[in-house]
């Protein structure tokens, strides 16, 4: 009797739908790959260039690798954001307009022309005269005001409180619109990061379908030519 191993290597292989298209079919076939993303149609895509898209527009770089979803949340993520911005800038402008008109009516200020820094001054003081006191105290005279260009008292002493809660509510405002421009900021970096890990796992996946695959399929049998026992085993790769 004589055992003796035999081994047969196979590889696979991949053809594309299109090879198997009729003639007839181009057209057709042509405008399924226009509405197919890049993902399906088995194209590389550039990770710098997904991470520019979307470091540009949210969402850009997502949808050109085929994650619709994604791409959606990030801009719609990005346009919340900027919604807010807008917003919270209009409404700190309301208020601003508001607390100068409450010094204009209750405290005499010309209000043309003044920093914010003097509005803080005129929230913090019930008057000139009282500012350049506490300065001359401080021996702080660059930080003294013109009577003739500055002037301010107020009437009373609960407009002056109402008008430093506005101040302070405009500020609020303005100081929330920019953290929320830090958002946008962050978000487009994050999405652009996403878009190109996504762009790297496509390619990689790409890489992998392109390359023959590999599975070990044991075949085992036993042959007799009536002289001789044969033992054979088979592994497709």
């Amino acid at each position: 009797m004589l055992l003796g191993p035999g081994w047969a290597l196979a590889q696979d292989t991949f053809t594309s739908p299109r090879a198997a298209a009729v003639p007839g079919q181009e057209a057709h076939l042509a405008a399924a790959d226009a509405a197919t993303p890049p993902e399906a149609m088995g194209k590389r895509i550039g990770i710098g260039s997904a991470f520019l898209r979307s470091a540009l527009i949210p969402g850009w770089g997502q949808k050109v690798v085929g994650a619709r979803t994604a791409a959606r949340n990030y801009f719609v993520a990005d346009v919340t954001l900027w919604i807010g911005v807008i917003s919270f800038n209009v409404y700190g402008n309301w208020l601003r307009d508001d607390y100068r008109l409450l010094a204009v009516e209750h405290a005499q200020v010309k209000a043309a022309g003044k920093s914010d820094k003097y509005f803080v001054d005129v929230g913090n003081y019930a008057s000139l005269e009282d500012y350049n006191q506490s300065r001359l105290q401080r021996r702080d005279v660059a930080s003294l005001y013109d009577p003739a260009t500055h002037y301010w008292r107020w009437d009373s002493e609960a407009e002056r409180a109402r008008f430093d809660r506005t101040r302070l509510r405009s500020e609020r405002a303005f100081n929330r619109g920019e953290l929320v421009i830090a958002g946008i900021i962050a978000n487009h970096i994050i999405s652009g990061i996403h878009a190109a890990w996504l762009a790297n796992r496509h390619n990689s996946r790409l890489e992998k379908e392109s390359q023959p695959g590999t599975a070990y399929l044991p075949a085992l049998g036993v042959k007799s030519n009536g002289e001789e026992i044969r033992l054979s085993a088979q592994w497709e790769f």
